[in-house]
């Protein structure tokens, strides 16, 4: 594994090799043909960056995942964690230790642009940078996903391709560019209305587009697509080529080219030979405000979720066995799910972690380490569903029977936190900095944090993690402002608390941004909830909770109770009663 790589470079005289978690997509979940960071290193969570020397090697990775790490890394492998005040970023790293001569190795169609020209600008020697693939080290190496690609149908979102160019045009226009490279999945697969099924949970395919004043150009991998659409998408005036066309059709671009560079792989910004204007895709912006029929659709997704969680909560209070464990509990929660109407997948590997499992943020289940769960303690499942009609997220902690007064202690401030967003009334220009800090004021009066961000935008039948709208304390790309909250577009509101060894706690409900009242202020803002779900009242210190906030739950509790009367039997809406009664 790592050491075959350790040989090569030794022989080719590289100093170190650059080992992100990319596609050619610079994707968030890869497939597993590009999972050559887990490969080398071991560690399966979503997010890291290995860098691999001659003897050594170092892992970057977020506070999500220290635990996990910690458990995964193969021997030798040194777990680098992000945010700690005296770790190094991996650029200040790679500065610091390369000297003149030396050699940094990396595969550019899976590095973002903005990664390398960011170390080649603040550099203060003079070493080497090698676009070099070496993931020929990789034996029995799976396939990249070929799955055939089809048009979504506009009754589930509303908005042509046509029209959607049109909105991409007007903006290429307003910023004087002749030409747009968009090489991420889901701007292209909510672009030009395609999805797929290349990336794990995520219905995209694998495709990149060129779009011009005149012209839109769709590169799709050979044999994914038929005459049929080829039609369709002639139509809207958008002509399919051949998916590694890309590189010699950038090449002759002339101009001035809108480019993200931190969504473009270091290979395709290689190939520009014109001017380039760096900025977001405008494509991000534009699907993060959810059109009428996209908000219609994704309640009636969000009420049948909501149907499929609470009979699993049910199942889970009144029925789970002795035998139960973390894998067959997922599995039933899966079922539940299946049985919905227009369901396709689940959104994301669906995090069920009892007791201390939890305290790792994104911890999941697995057959080899199959943990039973008892009746008592609490169990965390984050989870989600793919819809036709839209997509899901949504975290619940659960009850299983005795708990101690700190886990209830803690389980009503994460509920505190989260109603916090929830209830959130603001004018019209806050940010996800400005509600980051507003939500996690409850657990800063316990001296508490969570290493992660509060909340994250939500695609449309796309990805379950979405910009540029999210809630955080910091940026994530300095490139890139805090998104201010427009109305249509949805949040997730999902604080929590983790103490390692011990327990995780997390609650997790979907928000809609809404117009409120305007006056001589402003407009004003707030959310309404999309995630129809029981709080599990079992886990509360109602003492703790201020007449506002027993206000805000009991509304809540309502709104979750007459949604899903309807769809439930008569046993499991006397249940329901109980799990929705006032406080």
């Amino acid at each position: 594994m790592i050491k075959e790589l350790q040989k090569r470079l030794k022989e080719q005289n590289i100093k170190f090799y650059y080992v992100p978690t990319d596609d050619d997509h610079q994707s968030e979940i890869v497939g597993e043909h590009d999972q050559f960071r887990k490969y080398l290193s071991g560690f399966t969570g979503s997010a890291g960056v290995l860098v691999v020397g001659q003897e050594e090697a170092w892992l970057w990775t977020d506070g999500r995942y220290f635990i996990q790490a910690e458990k995964e890394l193969y021997p030798g492998i040194k777990l680098m964690k992000m945010g700690n005040a005296d770790v190094p970023s991996v650029k200040n790293f790679l500065i610091d230790h390369l000297d003149d001569g030396d050699v940094l190795g990396f595969n550019g169609k899976v590095t973002t642009a903005s990664f390398i020209i960011d170390l080649d600008e603040d550099r203060e020697t003079d070493f080497e940078l090698k676009d070099i693939d070496m993931t020929d080290v990789w034996t029995n190496r799976p396939e990249r996903s070929h799955e055939p690609a089809y048009i979504y149908d506009v009754k589930y979102h509303g908005q042509s391709t046509a029209q959607k160019l049109e909105w991409i045009r007007g903006y290429m226009e307003e910023n004087e560019c002749n030409a747009h490279i968009i090489t991420s999945l889901d701007d292209i697969a909510w672009t030009f209305n395609i999805r797929g099924k290349d990336i794990p949970h995520s219905p995209m395919a694998m495709a990149f587009s060129i779009i011009t004043l005149d012209n839109a150009y769709l590169y799709l991998q050979d044999g994914t697509y038929d005459e049929a659409m080829i039609e369709a998408y002639k139509n809207d005036g958008v002509e399919i080529r051949s998916y590694d066309d890309i590189y010699l059709d950038t090449k002759r671009l002339s101009g001035q080219v809108l480019v993200d560079l931190s969504a473009i792989n270091y290979a395709i910004y290689s190939f520009i030979d014109c001017e380039i204007m760096e900025g977001s895709n405008p494509s991000q912006y534009f699907k993060s405000i959810k059109s009428d029929v996209e908000i219609e659709n994704t309640k009636h997704a969000h009420l049948k979720d909501g149907v499929a969680m609470t009979k699993f909560m049910y199942w889970l209070k009144t029925s789970m066995p002795d035998d139960a464990t973390e894998c067959s509990i997922t599995n039933k929660l899966l079922g539940f799910r299946e049985a919905q109407e227009l369901f396709t997948d689940i959104s994301f590997n669906t995090i069920t972690a009892y007791k201390e499992n939890a305290a790792l943020m994104h911890y999941h289940p697995s057959h080899e380490h199959d943990v039973h769960v008892k009746k008592e303690g609490m169990l965390l499942i984050d989870s989600g569903g793919q819809y036709l009609d839209g997509t899901t997220d949504i975290t619940r902690t659960f009850i299983l029977g005795k708990i101690s007064e700190t886990e209830r202690k803690y389980f009503t401030y994460v509920l505190k936190a989260m109603l916090k967003m929830q209830e959130a009334v603001f004018l019209y220009g806050a940010n996800g900095i400005w509600i980051d800090g507003l939500v996690r004021h409850e657990l800063w009066k316990q001296h508490i944090d969570f290493q992660c961000g509060t909340g994250h935008g939500v695609g449309h039948f796309l990805n379950v993690h979405e910009g540029p709208n999210d809630i955080r304390p910091r940026l994530r790309d300095p490139r890139k402002p805090s998104a201010i909250q427009e109305a249509g577009m949805i949040t997730t509101d999902e604080p929590g608390v983790y103490i390692e060894g011990q327990f995780g706690i997390r609650l997790e409900n979907e928000l809609l941004c809404v117009e409120d009242i305007k006056n001589e202020y402003g407009q004003w803002m707030k959310f309404e909830p999309l995630t129809l779900c029981p709080i599990d009242l079992d886990g509360l210190d109602v003492s703790l909770l201020t007449a506002d906030e027993r206000e805000a739950l009991n509304k809540y509790h309502e709104f979750v109770r007459e949604s899903l009367k309807p769809y439930l039997t008569d046993e499991e809406n006397e249940w329901l009663k109980t799990y929705t009664r006032g406080i």
